[in-house]
């Protein structure tokens, strides 16, 4: 990502209920740790802009290998409804697809989120539950959908 310029709104400045961790627990992270978490992550760029993003990752415990997770899905406002979201999630199901061992991809998404919601669902995710008051962003709750597709 060296010479990418961050996107003028990230996704938890601008859209806090969006995900799970806050802009402040994120730039507290090490280089390292970013190092590791975006090993297997996609990224959609314009004009050196970073505008898009999507990471997936593989469990690796015995049990649950079958299974990989999407998380930290992102397209900058000025970018949706441009077909990103969609061309990102098919090339990292494509990407877990080649794994070969992994039978079920899981997500989670804020309810409120509808339109990430509805990218999931097109794409043949499925509602697997929900989790009441889930996260808490100043003095509101809200609760987070977990999504599945079965490979």
């Amino acid at each position: 990502m060296e010479g990418l310029q961050r996107p003028a709104i990230g996704g938890s400045e601008n859209d806090p209920s969006a995900f799970a961790s806050s802009l402040e627990e994120e730039e507290m992270l090490t280089e390292d740790e970013w190092k590791r978490r975006i090993q297997n992550g996609l990224f959609a760029v314009s004009e050196d802009t970073l505008i898009g993003m999507i990471v997936y990752a593989f469990n690796r415990r015995t049990k649950t290998r079958h299974i990989a997770e999407i998380f930290g899905v992102y397209v900058s406002a000025g970018h949706r409804g441009d077909g990103i979201g969609t061309r990102m999630l098919e090339h990292a199901l494509l990407q877990i697809r080649k794994n070969g061992r992994v039978v079920k991809v899981k997500l989670a998404v804020n309810p409120e989120q509808r339109v990430a919601v509805k990218l999931y669902k097109k794409a043949g995710f499925v509602v697997a539950g929900r989790a009441r008051k889930e996260l808490k962003v100043g003095p509101r709750f809200f609760d987070t959908l977990y999504m599945e597709k079965l490979l």
